[in-house]
């Protein structure tokens, strides 16, 4: 995966689950800048967030469809995305402070 595609792929999980499937990551722009990337990664967190807030309890356990082939239950491609998110932002943080610090 091309250096700053994981957080890419909050958009194909989000498209193959939720969307109409076709999003592949040979698709998806590779940033210049960390500022555009930045943007995009917080964009990314949007649809998440906007599904998160309309689900009820049975949503979660929807059948769902996966870039990864076969079906995930919505709980588990949201449990995956957030855990996504915690693990970049953390690393966004760290890569901020040794920057900051060097």
């Amino acid at each position: 995966m091309a250096p700053g595609a994981h957080h890419r792929s909050n958009w194909v999980y989000m498209d193959h689950a939720f969307g109409p499937g076709r999003l592949v990551f040979d698709q998806l722009v590779v940033h210049g800048t960390a500022e555009e990337l930045l943007r995009d990664w917080q964009a990314s967190r949007e649809p998440v967030s906007d599904w998160l807030a309309g689900a009820e309890d049975a949503d979660l356990s929807a059948e769902r469809p996966s870039h990864l082939g076969g079906t995930r239950t919505a709980g588990e491609v949201m449990r995956i995305l957030i855990d996504e998110q915690t693990h970049h932002g953390a690393e966004i943080a760290l890569l901020r402070d040794l920057y900051l610090r060097r």
